[in-house]
């Protein structure tokens, strides 16, 4: 391929914008027309997430299909098996997105995405290899908890949520647990985007890569506790 209208989609893996071809080992790995599409418009938007009805719009007629998600999931999953060296990532409300850099970043199998968004608890992974562990993924509970879009929160520290109320005993212990890379239940004072107080029960556990054994991201699981929280304070009161 001619390097000068070639984009480098990961190791050995390269896109020709004139002949819209990949190779791959210098093998040219057939696509369907409409992957073709698809890592188009990927590529066009790298690093910025695109919605499953954005996706459908460009990639089908939509007088020709009627749109699903699962129609976007099987393109999607069919691409990854093409390519799979390409770092496709999954985020809340069926959105996509091509990321450089495959080893910072997880893709998470659709399958795992509609189990975690199935959870009535809010749940986070963040990755402790960016400066300040940002939060990578989040799932429906936890969006709709806090009041906030995947865009709020994708790219934070979840230290956000407790805005100005940072003197607690439970942030110390904590940050301690995550420097010894240990779990860690502790209950926090979060806030919802509009103010209100909540009280949650997190749990931070850190994932390991099976074979190096370095830490490679952390899971944190948040329970809405502020009824019993509440009830223990008027106990308090009363005493």
């Amino acid at each position: 391929m001619n390097t000068h209208h070639t984009i480098k989609l990961c190791d050995r893996c390269y896109w020709d914008t004139i002949s819209e071809t990949v190779a791959l080992h210098h093998e040219i790995v057939p696509l369907t027309s409409n992957m073709k599409k698809l890592l188009k418009l990927l590529i066009a938007n790298y690093n910025k997430p695109i919605s499953s009805v954005d996706i459908f719009l460009h990639v089908w007629d939509s007088y020709e299909q009627e749109y699903t998600p699962r129609n976007v999931r099987n393109l999607i999953s069919n691409l990854r098996k093409r390519l799979p060296c390409l770092n496709i990532v999954n985020y809340y409300g069926g959105s996509y997105m091509l990321k450089k850099n495959r080893e910072s970043h997880p893709v998470f199998a659709d399958h795992l995405i509609e189990i975690l968004d199935q959870s009535k608890n809010g749940i986070t992974i963040s990755d402790p290899s960016q400066p300040d562990n940002p939060v990578i993924y989040i799932n429906h509970a936890f969006a709709n908890a806090f009041g906030y879009s995947p865009d709020e929160i994708i790219g934070k520290n979840c230290r956000f949520l407790q805005g100005d109320d940072r003197d607690q005993p439970a942030l110390e212990e904590l940050r301690k647990a995550m420097k010894e890379q240990t779990d860690v239940t502790v209950i926090l004072r979060n806030y919802h985007k509009s103010g209100e107080l909540i009280y949650n029960e997190v749990t931070i556990s850190p994932v390991f890569d099976k074979k190096t054994h370095k830490l490679k991201y952390y899971i944190g699981v948040q329970k809405d506790v502020t009824s019993v929280q509440k009830l223990i304070q008027q106990i308090k009161g009363m005493i």
